[in-house]
């Protein structure tokens, strides 16, 4: 719940992979605003890059609309918040 209320407190613009290894390593960048960056999670795992590099296609297909979606536990079934992202390129 805390990470949904700081979210909802930095109404997040979109979140991004970022690759520092192409298909071994890299990182989730949320945006905030036009300044406002954080980073997420970062990994050093090929599968994990792989899954990010289709997001990002998806997310480019969809022409930047995307979905941040926070669950409280693995239920699948309570939501505590959920955001819709868009990319803007400036």
């Amino acid at each position: 719940m805390y990470l949904a209320r700081w979210l909802a407190d930095n109404q997040p613009v979109s979140l991004n992979y970022i690759p520092t290894d192409v298909e071994k390593s890299g990182g989730l960048i949320l945006e905030s605003g036009l300044v406002d960056r954080w980073v997420l999670l970062t990994f050093e795992d090929s599968e994990m890059a792989q899954s990010a590099q289709k997001y990002e296609q998806q997310k480019e297909d969809s022409q930047g609309l995307h979905f941040l979606l926070i669950q409280p536990d693995d239920s699948g079934m309570t939501e505590t918040g959920i955001w819709l992202l868009k990319k803007e390129e400036f």
